[in-house]
């Protein structure tokens, strides 16, 4: 009898502090369950921030691939451009020399064009002689000119000699005033290719030609001329239509007539 009642007394205490040992048990768990979802987080985050950086790492090292893949091309592109420079002066270089040796060669040439030319004007008919000095005055400034260059020299010495070659082949009149014994009068000049040069007074009364062997101008008598004259200036100023003119020309100091067309 008294087991059975040490044996219930020992239950009933078992029964009082089973409760209290599982609860102490629970807490504990929860307790380390708590303290192990904290590690848990924490580890996630170390590993959340270790993938951030490594993925900021990776799109770096991608960027910079890219940039240097594009600076190869930028410097192997900027080598082809170089060397095409360098090949672009050499040949520049050349040229130089070319045109320095050109304007060596041709400078002289122009300036004796120029000289001739001026000596042609100065034995040829006296016709349009301002114009035509004035035209070799500015090629000779032209030739002393620095910032005009050698092709544009030559062009303009070559048209001058154009102009000139033109005159032999056509007949013009205009207006010129001579001095005649002393006195100045104001006439019509008609030149002949470069075969005559005539002038005629308005009224008809003082004709002349010039005469090559003297280097002055002879009078012709208007009874036998100026006919013939005043038809050949009213074609030259197209004011008839052309035709054959019968106009004189010095022989020595005879005039004799010339029919062209």
């Amino acid at each position: 009898m008294l087991n059975r009642k040490k044996n219930a007394i020992l239950f009933s205490l078992l029964l009082v502090s089973l409760p209290l040992y599982a609860g102490n048990t629970l807490d504990k768990v929860i307790k380390e369950g708590n303290l192990r979802a904290s590690d848990n987080a924490r580890s996630q985050h170390k590993i959340d921030t270790i993938v951030d950086i490594t993925e900021k790492d990776q799109e770096e090292y991608r960027q910079l691939t890219q940039t240097l893949g594009n600076l190869k091309t930028y410097n192997s592109l900027l080598t082809k451009q170089i060397d095409d420079q360098n090949t672009r002066l050499t040949n520049l270089q050349t040229s130089l020399e070319n045109t320095a040796k050109m304007q060596r060669d041709i400078l002289p040439l122009i300036e004796e064009m120029i000289s001739s030319l001026s000596q042609f004007i100065a034995l040829d008919l006296p016709f349009l002689q301002k114009e035509r000095l004035d035209r070799v005055e500015q090629l000779e400034h032209v030739l002393n000119q620095s910032n005009v260059d050698i092709a544009e020299k030559f062009r303009q010495v070559t048209e001058a000699y154009q102009i000139e070659m033109e005159y032999g082949r056509t007949i013009e009149s205009y207006r010129e005033t001579l001095t005649l014994d002393n006195t100045e009068r104001k006439l019509s000049l008609l030149r002949v290719g470069r075969i005559a040069l005539l002038y005629r007074s308005d009224d008809g009364q003082f004709l002349g030609a010039w005469n090559k062997a003297s280097q002055q101008w002879q009078a012709l008598d208007p009874s036998q001329y100026e006919r013939s004259i005043k038809n050949a200036i009213s074609m030259a100023l197209k004011q008839k239509s052309p035709s054959l003119i019968n106009t004189p020309i010095i022989v020595g100091n005879k005039p004799m007539h010339k029919v062209m067309p």
